[in-house]
């Protein structure tokens, strides 16, 4: 009966920490941004324009930071938070999952679909 409850204890503990530490949209926002300027990078990288890169990668970010701010949904799942884009084709992508004060990325590829680019990361 002992274990019982402290393993009763823990759990709700565990979900009173998840709940208090849920990310938010912004949080979401920053992660993805975070990969994107990473995606960016890279490509520049490859195509041999790393001069270009502050130029290009403002630029990008300013746009990708716009489109997030129009297109990205959070939903709060009290424990946890779920980031969503819309993409170009009009389907709805799951892009970030945030839980414990983290946002982690769930899929670079439908990300950059979601955002209509391309590249190799």
């Amino acid at each position: 009966m002992k274990k019982l409850l402290f393993t009763l204890l823990v759990v709700v503990a565990l979900g009173a920490v998840a709940a208090l530490t849920c990310p938010k949209k912004q949080d979401h926002k920053d992660a993805l941004m975070s990969v994107v300027n990473e995606s960016i990078n890279n490509r520049l990288k490859e195509d041999n324009l790393e001069g270009l890169g502050s130029i290009v990668g403002s630029i990008g970010s300013g746009i990708t930071g716009a489109y997030l701010d129009n297109r990205l949904v959070v939903k709060d799942r009290f424990i946890c938070s779920v980031g969503e884009i819309q993409d170009l084709k009009g389907e709805v992508k799951k892009v970030s999952l945030g839980l414990f004060g983290h946002v982690f990325p769930l899929n670079k590829k439908d990300l950059r679909e979601a955002l209509g680019a391309s590249g190799s990361n």
